[in-house]
């Protein structure tokens, strides 16, 4: 996706700003009938103005739809793409972390008009049993796509027992006020953990 996302906003907007793309995220834990851990599913929403120039050879007018056989290209294309990046998204078991295999068939694009919204579920590459210590984060550490959760339980479970608890620590309100008077160069030569700041820890616990 961000390689799609590179080639469009390159024309789409100024190279100074940053984030080029601001998402926001719905996620899931899915777990299968014997109550381990399977994988991830993910919901992410395009802001407006990426949504319009990602969809702008479909020359639509103002609010049509787009349906998802519409999208179907587009969608794949996303998706293929994600696997460079890690498909931004790492979980963790206690410090070990647990590997994913390619998104699993049937992801596809929701188009409301105004923005798109990308459904796939990443699976697990081994069920795992979930434990007391799962950790997920959604985040690209360039910056060059803000991610942050949306409102409300952004984070849920589908499948797991009633003992299952997700618990989300968003990130202090402001935190990202200073980004846009940053400029490019400075995300050029940034080190590692920058966007800690900006993360929402999601923690999964399964006594």
């Amino acid at each position: 996706m961000a390689s799609v996302l590179a080639g469009a906003l390159a024309e789409a907007r100024p190279a100074i700003a940053h984030p080029h793309v601001t998402v926001s995220a719905r996620s899931a834990f899915v777990f299968d009938a014997g109550g381990k851990l399977t994988g991830v599913r993910h919901a992410w929403t395009f802001d407006e103005a990426y949504s319009a120039f990602a969809i702008a050879d479909f020359k639509l007018d103002r609010k049509a739809k787009l349906t998802r056989e519409q999208l179907g290209d587009l969608a794949r294309l996303n998706v293929e793409s994600l696997g460079e990046f890690g498909y931004f998204t790492s979980l963790k078991q206690g410090k070990t972390d647990l590997k994913f295999d390619k998104p699993a068939a049937g992801y596809y694009l929701e188009h409301d008009g105004e923005t798109l919204t990308l459904h796939f579920v990443l699976p697990l590459k081994s069920a795992t049993a979930p434990g007391k210590s799962l950790s997920l984060r959604v985040d690209d550490e360039t910056y060059f796509v803000a991610f942050a959760f949306g409102k409300g339980e952004a984070v849920t479970t589908e499948g797991a027992s009633g003992a299952c608890k997700v618990e989300m620590k968003r990130p202090q309100a402001g935190a990202g006020d200073k980004i846009p008077s940053l400029s490019e160069d400075f995300f050029n030569t940034m080190k590692s953990g920058f966007t800690d700041q900006f993360v929402t820890s999601v923690s999964l616990n399964c006594p």
